[in-house]
């Protein structure tokens, strides 16, 4: 016998076998009717509880929920990361943690009953089961950016190889202690019932968080997917935890062995991700990624730096590794920095601490001992091509979004990362007016269009000048910390100079805009359509306007048509004696960095 409610199927005691279920027993509501509960006695047991002491602020429509299910014999616990950072602010309040989502583990009721009672409470149309399968049912909330997850307690079991060779099974009347071992790390273990305030911790985790540790819960469930030692880096990184020995080691074990050989790269991405952008200190992630192989046998690029020494006068922090380490932990708070204060989009943190990673990748192939000092010349633009191969081994295929999206963007920075206080000293202190070469700088990092960087584009002087500030911060000789902004020398001088001078200028975003358009052009010689030499025409304008030499509509215009006439004087020349179609010639000087160099060749 069942009762349809809802239309789903809630069965009923006749249903149900009470011979074969011992630890079932039946709540009769007026809103649900007979439902099952399988909420097993001393579900707590074996579990460390810590009443009042913790509290996770709890969003009323989360507490509704809660007591209804409460009222049909189950039980609902906060599990996961706002459970775990409530914990870590109570312990260090400067870290101040707040829970942007929450998922909730739902113990003595399937998986039909969850979602009856959360359509009952939210309504149909706000409920995604696409994860029913696996036990997972989301729920939209007004207001909320994300959606909430709610769960049943679930076994995991490797089937076979690769990241979906599992097997899951939702088993509702799982004990909290049991339920708790899949997860990867003891601080994340850690579960909290919102109606009583009470914390669960059935593996130690609030005492590791005490102790700032990072700890695997179960070695055999840990190893069931390799993603997990990334998640260590990240970790490490957002919170500055150490990592245990003991979870060090069978990290160290598990790369060995090839386990995340197999890992999808959006998957890797994602940590990645994470690791860059959470993460107050990346440094300590990066550095236990180093220790357990992870670096040597993935990311050949940061492998390389390790030992590849610097000059002590410019450098005393170290080897590149060791400036690296201080230049990301620097990039991280730059950007924490310029997004409060309303400056930089947080996207945009990505960009920036990932040009801080790769900003010397150029230094391996380029350092020699000349005239009695270790030197790397012209190891920004050597730096480019590693670059792009270490974001394509995380991101993956170069025609990818993704891909573009960061390449493009960080490919100039580390190019020219030496620039900004290079374009101060000419100005500032050699007296050399360097408007022309703020212009320039300007139009390469935004266009992309370098010999050096073919692939990049879409930067700005502003990164730049952070991404500057942090390589000259990551010079920290008395400690693994970098410095801070007043102790270097003239980093305050220079950057304020760039930023004003590049505002004046109004490239500090961007590129300058064109004054003469392609539309303004053809109306001013009353032709409808243009052509491959109309691009080669407006693309030398255009420098004569970064090099200051065109500076109204009137001088552009000016400018343009004797551009035009010489080029196609020469164009003409160039076919009679090379045989080519003059639209050939066209189209080869407009992809040209420079097409003025044509009237000169």
């Amino acid at each position: 016998m069942t009762t349809e409610t809802s239309k789903l199927t809630v069965l009923t005691p006749e249903a149900v076998s009470k011979e074969n279920s011992p630890d079932r027993f039946y709540v009769s509501t007026k809103k649900y009717g007979e439902t099952i509960s399988t909420l097993k006695p001393g579900f707590e047991q074996n579990v460390e509880k810590y009443e009042g002491v913790y509290e996770v602020d709890v969003p009323k429509e989360v507490l509704k929920v809660c007591k209804e299910i409460q009222s049909i014999g189950g039980r609902s616990l906060l599990v996961g990361g706002s459970v775990r950072d409530a914990v870590i602010t109570k312990e260090f309040p400067e870290m101040d943690l707040r829970p942007k989502d929450f998922d909730l583990e739902i113990y003595g009721m399937s998986i039909e009953q969850l979602q009856l009672v959360l359509e009952t409470t939210f309504g149909s149309e706000n409920i995604n089961t696409v994860g029913k399968a696996f036990g997972i049912i989301k729920v939209k909330i007004e207001g909320w950016e994300e959606p909430l997850d709610f769960s049943i307690p679930r076994r995991d079991s490797k089937t076979s190889e690769g990241h979906k060779g599992f097997s899951v099974q939702g088993d509702p009347s799982m004990t909290i202690d049991e339920a708790s071992l899949r997860r990867d790390l003891t601080i994340n273990s850690i579960a909290y019932d919102p109606l009583t305030r009470t914390l669960y911790d059935a593996y130690g985790g609030v005492e590791d968080i005490k102790n700032r540790t990072i700890e695997v819960t179960d070695i055999l469930a840990f190893q069931e997917d390799p993603l997990r030692v990334m998640r260590i880096m990240q970790f490490a990184s957002r919170f500055g935890f150490k990592v245990s020995e003991r979870t060090t080691q069978l990290c160290r074990e598990m790369v060995e062995r090839g386990d995340m050989d197999e890992l999808p790269r959006e998957r890797i991405a994602e940590e990645v991700k994470k690791l860059l952008t959470k993460g107050k200190r990346p440094s300590v992630g990066f550095e236990f990624a180093r220790e357990v192989g992870f670096i040597d046998r993935y990311w050949p690029e940061l492998g390389v730096l390790v030992g590849v020494t610097q000059e002590k006068d410019w450098h005393p922090e170290g080897d590149v590794w060791t400036h690296t380490l201080q230049v990301i932990d620097a990039a991280a708070e730059i950007a924490d920095r310029e997004i409060k204060a309303g400056k930089m989009e947080k996207a945009d943190k990505l960009v920036l601490v990932t040009a801080a990673l790769c900003h010397d990748f150029g230094k391996p192939s380029t350092t020699e001992f000349i005239d009695g000092a270790y030197r790397a010349r012209g190891h920004e633009p050597a730096g480019v091509l590693p670059t792009r191969e270490f974001i394509e081994r995380i991101f993956g295929d170069p025609k990818s979004r993704a891909f573009s999206e960061i390449t493009k963007r960080v490919l100039p920075l580390v190019a020219d990362h030496l620039k900004p206080k290079d374009l101060w000293k000419n100005e500032v202190e050699k007296g050399i007016d360097q408007t022309r070469a703020i212009r320039s700088l300007a139009k390469r990092l935004s266009d992309g269009d370098s010999k050096d960087y073919p692939d990049g584009g879409g930067s700005n002087i502003y990164t730049l000048a952070l991404l500057a500030e942090a390589d000259q911060r990551g010079r920290n000789g008395a400690g693994s910390s970098y410095l801070a902004r007043d102790q270097v020398p003239d980093l305050v001088n220079w950057q304020d100079w760039l930023l004003t001078r590049s505002q004046e200028l109004k490239v500090e975003q961007k590129k300058s805009e064109m004054i003469l358009t392609g539309k303004e052009y053809l109306q001013k010689l009353g032709e409808k359509n243009g052509g491959p030499w109309l691009g080669v025409i407006l693309g030398a304008t255009y420098l004569e306007q970064v090099d200051g030499m065109v500076n109204s509509m009137d001088e552009a215009l000016i400018r343009a048509m004797a551009f035009r006439e010489v080029f196609t004087q020469k164009v003409r020349k160039e076919s009679q004696i090379t045989k080519l179609q003059e639209r050939e010639i066209w189209d080869r000087i407009r992809k040209m960095e420079d097409p003025r160099e044509f009237l000169t060749s």
